[in-house]
């Protein structure tokens, strides 16, 4: 199953550090946070990623395309006869990696739409590219697989300035706002089938029409999760982040250096 990311906006609430660089390349521990998402998942067996970009998307092209230089030790020989290159030590994960152009102005709904041609009529994971989390992706899947709903969010308790989430006893999502109050949010830790792009094609976020008339027509469910989750939308927000790496005590790093 492949995993969508959402890579593209502009990230203006943190424009001290996204004016050289997109949101999802901001560091936590000397790393992009989008590297950190794609460990995660990657701890869970995913490796195929299809990575929505935009705004400033040369800056992770071009990181994901030095990945290799950038994660090994390297000895060069130069010659008149050409470049000779050898790897050592190398850290490089076994990913697959799609960067998609889905436009500077696209919103997340066109974004999504437009990597259709990557993900054909399977099953995907559906991210966005500026949080973290130690919610469990198999009992996500799982929750998804016995609920029959189009697309399952994952819904926690909120920490403010969030979309309100609101579902029945037998986790059917009833109403999707995206500002309000209410005692869930949408954490952004999705699944999703197919189905999902007859619904997409406008240039307008997920969260409105898509997401609302999926709710209406009772296709949407959700998986509820009590633990870690931040996302990083203000620099103070990113300090938070920084100092949970710099403590050790890590709740989404599921792997081994």
């Amino acid at each position: 199953m492949k995993v969508v990311i959402l890579a593209g906006g502009y990230g203006t609430r943190l424009s001290e550090e996204t004016q050289t660089m997109p949101k999802p390349m901001v560091s936590i521990g000397g790393m992009p946070i989008l590297w950190h998402i794609m460990k995660y998942y990657y701890s869970f067996g995913y490796n195929e990623f299809v990575i929505c970009l935009g705004y400033k998307g040369y800056v992770i092209k071009e990181y994901f395309y030095n990945y290799w230089l950038r994660q090994s030790d390297i000895t060069l020989k130069t010659s008149t006869s050409g470049n000779d290159i050898k790897l050592h030590n190398s850290k490089t994960e076994n990913w697959e990696i799609t960067l998609a152009d889905t436009g500077v102005d696209a919103l997340t709904g066109l974004r999504v739409k437009r990597i259709q041609q990557y993900i054909g009529d399977e099953r995907f994971m559906l991210t966005y590219g500026d949080g973290v989390s130690d919610v469990d992706l198999n009992a996500l899947l799982d929750t998804h697989n016995s609920s029959g709903k189009m697309v399952t969010i994952t819904a926690l308790q909120p920490q403010g300035k969030f979309g309100a989430v609101e579902f029945d006893e037998g986790n059917t999502v009833t109403s999707f706002n995206e500002k309000g109050k209410s005692q869930y949010i949408n954490a952004g830790f999705m699944v999703v089938e197919p189905g999902l792009f007859d619904y997409l094609g406008e240039n307008e976020p997920l969260e409105r029409r898509p997401f609302e008339t999926i709710v209406e027509n009772g296709k949407m469910g959700v998986y509820k999760h009590d633990g870690f989750w931040r996302c990083m939308d203000t620099l103070n927000d990113m300090k938070q982040l920084e100092s949970i790496w710099q403590s050790g005590n890590i709740p989404w790093k599921k792997w081994e250096d």
